[in-house]
C-alpha cells in the first residue's frame, strides 16, 4: 500500500506542476497585452525642434540650365513675418549645392514683397537686372525659380516683379511685372 500511495502523491505532485506550467503558458500573453508599455525617447524634443520645417527653394543647375529643387530646413518661426520676403530672401542667399545657381548677383536688394489678393508683387532692386549672370534663354528659368519658390506657399499663385518700383520693366523679352504662374517641368 505504501507504494500505491507514494505512486499518487507523485502522481499529483507532477500534475499539479504540470497544471501550473500549462496555466502559465497560455496566460502569459494575457498579461503582456495588459501591462502598459511606455516608449521613454532618448533625448527630449526641444521647442526649437519642433518648430523646423522644410521649404523647397527652386534654383538652375549650371550644366543642364534647368530648373531643380533644393530644400532647406528652417526655424518655422522666421516665417511669421512676411514669409514672402523670407522665402526670396533664402533663395537669393543661394542653394548650398555648388550644382546649383540663382544667376543672380549677390548686390540685390529686395525693395518690398507685398501679397496682393493671390499674387506676390516683389519689387528689387536695379541689381537684379544689371548682376545677371546667366545666358539669354535662362532669364525666363530665373523667373521661373522665383515663381515656383514663391508658390509653394497655399495663398500664393502668381508673382509680379518690378524693378525699384517701376511696371513694365523689360529684361530682355519679358516684361517683369506680367504675371507669372507656376511651370512644372
Amino acid at each position: 500500500m505504501n507504494v500505491k500511495k507514494l505512486y499518487f502523491i507523485i502522481v499529483g505532485i507532477l500534475l499539479i506542476i504540470l497544471g501550473i506550467v500549462l496555466w502559465s503558458y497560455f496566460n502569459r500573453d494575457e498579461e503582456v497585452i495588459n501591462e502598459s508599455q511606455e516608449i521613454i525617447p532618448e533625448e527630449e524634443i526641444s521647442d526649437e525642434q519642433l518648430r523646423n520645417t522644410i521649404v523647397s527653394l527652386y534654383f538652375i543647375n549650371k550644366d543642364t540650365g534647368k530648373i531643380e529643387i533644393e530644400n532647406k530646413l528652417i526655424d518655422a518661426k522666421i516665417l511669421l513675418e512676411n514669409p514672402y520676403e523670407k522665402l526670396i530672401n533664402l533663395w537669393l542667399s543661394g542653394p548650398t549645392s555648388e550644382k546649383l545657381d540663382t544667376n543672380c548677383s549677390d548686390n540685390v536688394k529686395i525693395n518690398s514683397v507685398v501679397l496682393d489678393g493671390d499674387c506676390a508683387v516683389i519689387n528689387f532692386s536695379k541689381d537684379f537686372i544689371d548682376g545677371y549672370s546667366g545666358t539669354e534663354k535662362n532669364e525666363i528659368n530665373v523667373i521661373n525659380c522665383i515663381v515656383n519658390t514663391l508658390t509653394e506657399l497655399n495663398e500664393v499663385n502668381c508673382v509680379k516683379i518690378l524693378i525699384d518700383g517701376e511696371e513694365n520693366y523689360y529684361w530682355g523679352d519679358f516684361n517683369l511685372s506680367e504675371k507669372y504662374y507656376r511651370v512644372n517641368e
